[in-house]
């Protein structure tokens, strides 16, 4: 009876220790796998495979020991990545989840962006807004980018160029060109007033035009 109980517990010793190398092995086979693909998401700015290649994901690395963090870590320098998550699928493939900094408008004059967060970068993206000329006054030009940050990004999309434009009247007045031909005339008081673009443009009728969102609110049509 004894020896059949020590052949038994031999057998589970064997077995368990079995289970435990396969496992092993199956870690390690799975650790030299790389990664088979990649699905990236959330980049506006950087195309997939600029991403790719700076987080060093084209080279395929390891799909078990490839982190969110070791990712990171690629990118901590680039002033207009805020993160990149690491996703992992059953497939052997990488969801790569990337959360850019958003750009308010290039600046012609300093050649820099300037994103949400006030940062100032060496970058230029054809299809954010242009401020062609120079704001002297530092007041009004931090008080300009505090009410671009409050622009929806719809009609921020729809924005070619920005002018500084004062006069006599009001020292903080912009002139605003629309990427549809049209041109929007506000204030810095009353900038708020562009996010209700659209709705207007609705109401004339597929004509070109100024609009005077500065003063009162009408609209002139070109000859």
């Amino acid at each position: 009876m004894k020896r059949r109980v020590k052949k038994i517990k031999k057998t589970r010793v064997f077995i368990a220790i079995f289970i435990l190398l396969i496992i092993i092995l199956l870690v390690l086979l799975i650790s030299r796998m790389p990664v088979l693909g990649y699905y990236v998401e959330g980049n506006k700015y950087y195309t997939d495979s600029q991403i790719l290649k700076m987080t060093s994901l084209d080279k395929y690395p390891s799909y078990l020991f490839t982190t969110s963090i070791a990712v990171n870590a690629k990118v901590k320098n680039n002033p207009l990545i805020d993160s990149i998550k690491i996703k992992k699928t059953l497939l052997l493939k990488f969801r790569v989840i990337v959360k850019e900094k958003k750009i308010l408008f290039y600046d012609l004059n300093n050649k820099e962006s300037i994103t949400d967060d006030m940062d100032k970068i060496d970058f230029y993206d054809k299809n954010s807004p242009i401020l062609t000329n120079d704001i002297k006054d530092k007041d009004i030009y931090n008080s300009f980018i505090d009410k671009m940050k409050k622009v929806d990004d719809s009609i921020l999309n729809s924005i070619s160029e920005i002018k500084y434009d004062p006069n006599e009247i009001d020292k903080e007045r912009f002139l605003v060109t629309m990427n549809d031909g049209n041109y929007i005339y506000l204030t810095l008081s009353k900038f708020k007033k562009i996010n209700d673009y659209l709705k207007i443009l609705s109401t004339l009728d597929n004509k070109n035009g100024i609009l005077y969102l500065d003063y009162g609110n009408y609209f002139v049509p070109y000859e």
